[in-house]
């Protein structure tokens, strides 16, 4: 057996390679966040090379998605984790999926925006731009969320006063989801009766749907966030945070 001295060296080179891992998570995120950005630009100023360079960014994060995914099962698979440092390792295996997932959803928006660039017919897309910038704010609340997890020292991430701050920020991201649906809902409703072109009507459809399939993986975000930091499972409902599953952990 190893002595105390051995396993408590060994656990400090876990914990040291954990916290470059989860930074490297967040890195990921911030990389969606740019394509965020720049998509914004291209749907709204219709930009064709914005579109152009969201695909070619989209392979940078395919990489990332298969580096970090092996990365999280070694982690695993190499130190004992326990507790938090466990959950933020499942975790961040969770948020490299939704993050890569966020890449695929931009790169097909931004195919689909060239198609729109390349069509004479044109609906005035800045008509949709409430809904991007509430999609872009609440996505930096949640990138806002993975930081100070990632950052504050595991002590203070147990205590009352921590925690409501991010069951604070949890709750904004799900009522942030509310209005990015009902902005959304009324955008289709628009465009259902707008007498532009069916299939220029029908590609910005296609490109609102997926801005909201986004905001929703944008609270699943939040909801992995919650779950590492309390082991329960809590679900975004009614622009609330509703416990879903609660593991009974102390």
């Amino acid at each position: 057996m190893k002595d105390e001295d051995t396993y408590k060296q060994v656990n400090k080179i876990g914990l040291n390679e954990l916290v470059r891992y989860l930074n490297n998570v967040l890195r990921m995120g911030r990389i969606v966040q740019g394509m965020l950005y720049k998509f914004s630009d291209t749907y709204l100023e219709r930009n064709i090379e914005l579109s152009k360079q969201i695909v070619e960014q989209d392979d940078r994060l395919d990489l990332m998605e298969a580096e970090l995914s092996y990365v999280g099962m070694h982690l695993l698979s190499s130190f004992n984790f326990t507790g938090i440092y466990l959950k933020a390792c499942f975790m961040s295996l969770n948020l490299v999926h939704i993050f890569e997932n966020v890449g695929d959803l931009f790169e097909k928006n931004a195919k689909i925006n060239i198609d729109i660039l390349n069509n004479p017919y044109v609906i005035n897309s800045a008509n949709f731009e409430d809904a991007i910038n509430v999609t872009t704010d609440n996505f930096t609340n949640t990138l806002s969320m993975l930081s100070d997890f990632v950052n504050i020292e595991e002590k203070r991430l147990r205590t009352k006063e921590v925690l409501d701050i991010f069951f604070k920020k949890g709750k904004s991201v799900c009522m942030f989801h509310g209005e990015v649906y009902s902005l959304i809902k009324a955008y289709k409703s628009y465009l259902y009766k707008s007498k532009e072109s069916v299939k220029v009507i029908s590609l910005h459809l296609e490109i609102l749907n997926n801005i909201l399939i986004f905001s929703d993986l944008t609270t699943n975000i939040a909801e992995n966030i919650i779950w590492a930091l309390t082991g329960d499972f809590y679900k975004c409902r009614n622009n609330d945070l509703e416990l879903f599953y609660c593991l009974g952990e102390e």
